[in-house]
């Protein structure tokens, strides 16, 4: 499990709202937190103006990061704090490195804090520049509690090998955080099957209805495995449509959830391609998702 979380901040109030869940999941997973900013080249000036400038910044992204972590540590965690000089997602891409077993935990569109970052296109760089698992968190205009809740986990699922390996860290999430699970599966539904044949198909309820029994019988056989190895509150989910508009709505209608899903998880029975799938549930959906890189 995650014995790191690394948290890049910005300066922004929004880029912080990523800090409740950071702090729930560190609290109950004891793991240590990293806080790390990364300052931009800046645009080339007059050498004595670049060198004061550079020292300022500095200066006020010390304060910063320590101010934040004290807050932190007053609730009884491990932080340690560092500003790196670079550019954010090369920053963040290598920190996650020096340490085995670190989850990055950052917020998208923050924007314009100390170090003048847009974090949704950081995010979108370091998702394609790491292999490390990421918490993903939509930041909102409104008011954040100091610690997050979360009751439920939600993993989709689309009948492949990779897609099954966001299983393992959801259920050490429910176990150490006592969560919920919910196993979720979109298929198509027979007028999906009309919708896009190229060529008559009469058969295309009892082929709908086929791959929904398989569906099932899949996601009872996880639930029957989870269960197995200890998972006490398993639930499934079989939804017709989009797999990221059922993933998204589905986390919309389970208060308090966390998603947990694969990216490039591909040719499950409901052909799914995470890579894409997760990127629309990211940006869709307004609950944290935890994206865990399949490994073929």
């Amino acid at each position: 499990m995650f014995s790191r979380i690394l948290v890049p901040l910005d300066g922004s109030e929004l880029a912080e709202q990523v800090l409740p869940y950071v702090a729930s999941l560190a609290k109950a997973l004891q793991a240590d937190v990293s806080l790390i900013t990364a300052m931009i080249p800046v645009r080339p000036l007059p050498e004595s103006f670049m060198e004061q400038a550079s020292v300022n910044l500095h200066q006020l992204t010390t304060e910063y990061l320590a101010a934040r972590a004290d807050t932190l540590r007053e609730r009884g965690l491990i932080v340690d704090w560092s500003v790196e000089d670079g550019y954010p997602s090369e920053v963040i891409a290598t920190a996650a490195l020096k340490q085995p077993n670190t989850l990055i935990a950052i917020s998208t569109h923050g924007r314009s804090g100390l170090t003048r970052w847009t974090l949704g296109s950081v995010t979108d760089r370091v998702v394609h520049s790491t292999k490390a698992p990421l918490l993903i968190i939509r930041s909102r205009d409104e008011d954040q509690p100091a610690e997050a809740t979360l009751t439920t986990v939600i993993v989709p699922l689309d009948g492949s090998g990779l897609g099954e390996q966001a299983l393992a860290p959801a259920a050490a999430l429910a176990k150490a955080l006592g969560l919920n699970i919910t196993l979720v599966r979109a298929t198509p539904s027979a007028a999906d099957y009309y919708k896009f044949a190229t060529y008559p198909v009469p058969v295309s309820e009892d082929y709908s209805k086929e791959v929904d029994e398989d569906a099932g019988a899949y996601l009872a056989g996880v639930k029957e495995t989870l269960q197995k190895e200890g998972s006490v509150s398993v639930e499934t989910a079989l939804e017709h449509g989009s797999p990221a508009a059922v993933i998204v709505d589905l986390a919309k209608n389970t208060p308090d959830s966390l998603v947990v899903m694969t990216t490039h998880g591909r040719s499950g029975m409901g052909r799914w391609i995470l890579g894409s799938v997760t990127d629309r549930v990211v940006r869709h959906s307004g609950d944290p998702v935890l994206v865990i890189h399949g490994e073929e």
